[in-house]
C-alpha cells in the first residue's frame, strides 16, 4: 500500500474531500434529529394541552406543554390570563413548575398517567388539589 503525502488538489482529490464533507454532515444531522426524537420521546406522556381544574371545580386552567428544539416549554392559563411555566421539569411522569401571575405566585405538582394529571397547587394562601385530562 503505498501513502503519499501530496497535497489533493486534483479533481479526484476534490471529490474525495466533498464526500468526506457531505457525509459529516449526514452524520451529524442524523444523529441531531436523533437527539430531538429522544427528547420528545422523554416527554411525549406530557407533551399537549391539559384541561386542568381544582378539586371544587371552582377554578380551570389550561396548560400547554410543547418543545422548542430539545428544551421543554410550557404556558398556563388561567382567569388571571397566561404565564410562562418557570423551573419546569417532568421526570418519572412528575411535572412541576411555577408559574407568576402578578398578584401571586404558584407553584404546581402533578403525576402524569396516561391522559391523567393529579396533583396539587400551592400559594401563599393555602394549596388546593388538582386534576386535569390530556386533550385529544
Amino acid at each position: 500500500m503505498v501513502f503519499s503525502l501530496e497535497p489533493l488538489n486534483s479533481s479526484g482529490g476534490k471529490m474525495k474531500n466533498r464526500a468526506l464533507i457531505i457525509i459529516f454532515i449526514a452524520v451529524f444531522c442524523l444523529s441531531t434529529a436523533s437527539v430531538f426524537s429522544a427528547q420528545a420521546e422523554k416527554y411525549e406522556a406530557l407533551l399537549g394541552t391539559w384541561d386542568v381544574e381544582t378539586e371544587s371545580g371552582e377554578y380551570t386552567f389550561t396548560f400547554i406543554f410543547s418543545m422548542d428544539g430539545d428544551t421543554l416549554k410550557g404556558t398556563f392559563t388561567g382567569s388571571s390570563g397566561d404565564a410562562d411555566m418557570e423551573n419546569l421539569s417532568f421526570e418519572d411522569n412528575k411535572v412541576k413548575f411555577t408559574v407568576d401571575i402578578g398578584m401571586m405566585v404558584i407553584d404546581f405538582s402533578a403525576t402524569i398517567e396516561g391522559d391523567a394529571l393529579e396533583g396539587m397547587l400551592s400559594m401563599e394562601y393555602g394549596e388546593a388539589n388538582i386534576s386535569g385530562k390530556k386533550k385529544k
